[in-house]
C-alpha cells in the first residue's frame, strides 16, 4: 500500500532534495517491511510446530512485532507506521475470523473484512486535516523524522496539495471496498483450494489498477501546483 513513493515531487523541486527524499523513503520502507512482514512470517514459522494444528497462538504471536512497533511510533515518535497499522489490523481480523468461523469458507469470508475496516480508516481520515494518503506519503518521504515532518506538513497541507491527497484518499477508500467485495465473492463461491489460487491473482490485478491510478493522478496533480507552492517545496527539501 505504500505506492506513494512513486508520486513525484512538484515540478521544479531541487534534484538534491528529491534524491535525499528517495533515500529516506527506501530506508523507511525497508524498516517497515522487516518489522511488519518478514519478522511476523519468521515468528509464525517458528511458533507453529509448538502448537496444535488449529491453534490461533502462532498467528497471534506473529502479530506482536507490528503491534509493538506501532505503539512505539505513536508514543515515542508521535507518528504512525502504516505498514504496522495495516499488519496489526489484518492480524486482529484474521484471528477474529478464525475464532468465530465454523468452517473454512466462513473463515475466508471473515478475512475479506480486512479491507472493509481499512476503507473505514481511510474514509474517517477525510474528516481530519491530514488524510491517510498524505500521512503515508509523509512517512515515506521523511522517515518520520520530526524536523522533516514539519517541512513536509507545511507544503502538503497547502490547498492545492491537500485537495490532491483528499481525492487520493477517497479513491483508496472505494478501491479497498471493491477489493473486499471481490474477496468476498471468491470466498463465497469457490472451494478453499481454488480461493487460494484466485485470491492472489485478484490482489495483483486490483492493486496494479490502484497503483497505476495513484501514480498517474498524483503525478498530474502535484506537478500542477501554483508557483508559490513549487518554490516553497523546492526550498524545504521535501516532496509531498
Amino acid at each position: 500500500m505504500l505506492v506513494m513513493q512513486s508520486i513525484p515531487s512538484a515540478k521544479g523541486a531541487a534534484k538534491g532534495g528529491h534524491a535525499l527524499s528517495s533515500r529516506v523513503a527506501i530506508k523507511a520502507l525497508f524498516k517497515s517491511v522487516v518489522i511488519n512482514m518478514i519478522a511476523p512470517a519468521v515468528i509464525y514459522s517458528l511458533a507453529a510446530p509448538h502448537f496444535a494444528a488449529m491453534s490461533l497462538a502462532p498467528l497471534a504471536l506473529s502479530g506482536t512485532p507490528p503491534i509493538i512497533w506501532l505503539a512505539y511510533g505513536v508514543v515515542k515518535l508521535r507518528a504512525i507506521d502504516f505498514l504496522g497499522l495495516f499488519a496489526a489490523e489484518n492480524t486482529v481480523v484474521r484471528i477474529a475470523a478464525l475464532a468465530l468461523a465454523h468452517s473454512e469458507q466462513q473463515a475466508l469470508i471473515g478475512r475479506s473484512m480486512e479491507n472493509v475496516f481499512l476503507a473505514a480508516l481511510f474514509l474517517a481520515s477525510l474528516a481530519t486535516t491530514k488524510p491517510l494518503v498524505l500521512q503515508m506519503s509523509r512517512q515515506l518521504q521523511t522517515g518520520n523524522d520530526p524536523a522533516k515532518r514539519d517541512a513536509f506538513d507545511a507544503a502538503a497541507t497547502r490547498p492545492a496539495a491537500l485537495k490532491t491527497y483528499q481525492t487520493l484518499t477517497l479513491g483508496w477508500t472505494f478501491a479497498l471496498l471493491i477489493k473486499a467485495a471481490g474477496a468476498y465473492l471468491l470466498a463465497a463461491n469457490f472451494a478453499t483450494k481454488d480461493y487460494l489460487l484466485f485470491s492472489p491473482l485478484w490482489d495483483i490485478v486490483s492493486d496494479s489498477v490502484l497503483v497505476t491510478w495513484s501514480m498517474l493522478y498524483g503525478r498530474s496533480r502535484l506537478q500542477q501546483r501554483p508557483t508559490e507552492d513549487v518554490e516553497f517545496i523546492s526550498h524545504s527539501g521535501v516532496a509531498p
